[in-house]
């Protein structure tokens, strides 16, 4: 069953700044979907108008058959958690956790029990009397993801909610969340910037470009075949080599001094793409050209190596590669690789579409 529907949804401010030119969505019931994107892309203005909290210009906003564009955010029936957990700093974590069922009018002991059932699954029962002030960012945290549980709403909206933890406690609660939304099976919105969490997250990711859905798919779709090559940079860390090229009856020019041979039917300016971890070390007789070295990030489990594809010139193509384990070449030196073609990704210069 579809969930919430966003039909050619757009946003222009009163200045005439089309911040959403038109989104088209549909969320299947319990579907976790993340909209990633760079910032001012547009991805929390989406949410906010899924939330009420910013109006539609076009389009229609459907949660399960029902027309949503004018009702208020109470009536919509859905829970936001916001990036800086928006609690009330004078109440308890209980108060804060039962204040909308409060509001709603529910009897004090089903507020009891509801409260009671959700701090003991998100590990607060302890910290039910304590103010906000007396907990960590991961106790607000999850707090916040507490006080949205509590409602059981059709639909949880979550903005840039990690963007204020530590990287260990971002791990961390990015497992828990994903365990929740799992076992509660609610239909989930979330917003985020790092596209690390959106893969791990995700049953599909939204990827937003100047307020456009760049392309939707699954996080691996989205790695191993994107549909342009701003996904094909954002997804995947660190991001993919992309060099200026031409294609030709040789193959692909990528500079004057190095060609791939490649038979395929387009000519013209393209885009050339191909992962730093698909890039194999190989011996100068066999290798499909040189790096020469300018840094390297010795990471424990994998080596980062960041230089220029060699040419007479010294004007070759800044790439990175990815090796697992530590490995120590001296910078300035030449390292000698192969880009097997079975892991290539071919754009479109001019249309910027996948070929």
């Amino acid at each position: 069953m579809t969930d919430v529907i966003l039909e050619k949804v757009g946003k222009t401010y009163p200045n005439g700044y089309h911040a959403i030119p038109s989104v088209d969505l549909s969320i299947e019931e319990g579907e976790f979907i993340v909209l990633v994107g760079p910032s001012g892309c547009g991805k929390s203005t989406l949410l906010r108008m899924v939330a009420g909290l910013e109006s539609i210009s076009t389009g229609e906003l459907r949660i399960r058959g029902e027309r949503m564009n004018e009702k208020e955010p109470a009536d919509r029936d859905i829970a936001m958690v916001f990036q800086n957990y928006a609690l009330y700093p004078h109440m308890t974590v209980y108060d804060n956790m039962a204040y909308g069922l409060k509001n709603r009018g529910m009897a004090k002991d089903l507020i009891a029990e509801k409260v009671s059932d959700v701090a003991a699954m998100l590990g607060l029962t302890e910290l039910l009397q304590r103010k906000p002030r007396q907990l960590s960012g991961g106790q607000r945290q999850r707090v916040a993801m507490g006080r949205a549980m509590v409602r059981d709403p059709k639909v949880f909206l979550f903005d840039e909610p990690l963007s204020n933890l530590d990287a260990k406690l971002r791990v961390q609660m990015r497992v828990e969340i994903r365990q929740l939304q799992r076992k509660l099976g609610t239909t989930t919105l979330y917003v985020t910037h790092d596209q690390v969490e959106a893969m791990t997250l995700a049953d599909r990711l939204v990827v937003l470009n100047k307020g456009k859905a760049e392309q939707i798919g699954t996080p691996m779709d989205l790695y191993n075949k994107p549909a342009t090559p701003f996904v094909a940079a954002f997804i995947g860390s660190p991001s993919m080599n992309l060099l200026d090229a031409h294609l030709t009856e040789q193959g692909i020019t990528v500079s004057d001094e190095l060609t791939l041979p490649l038979s395929h039917p387009h000519r013209g300016a393209i885009v050339w793409g191909i992962r730093p971890e698909h890039l194999d070390v190989s011996d100068e007789h066999n290798a499909d050209f040189a790096l020469r070295i300018q840094a390297v990030e010795s990471l424990g489990a994998e080596t980062l190596i960041h230089g220029k594809v060699e040419t007479t010139s010294g004007q070759g193509d800044a790439m990175v590669v990815r090796l697992s384990g530590p490995h120590l070449p001296d910078i300035n030196s030449l390292m000698w690789l192969k880009a097997p073609a079975q892991y290539w990704h071919l754009f479109d210069a001019v249309t910027q579409q996948r070929l």
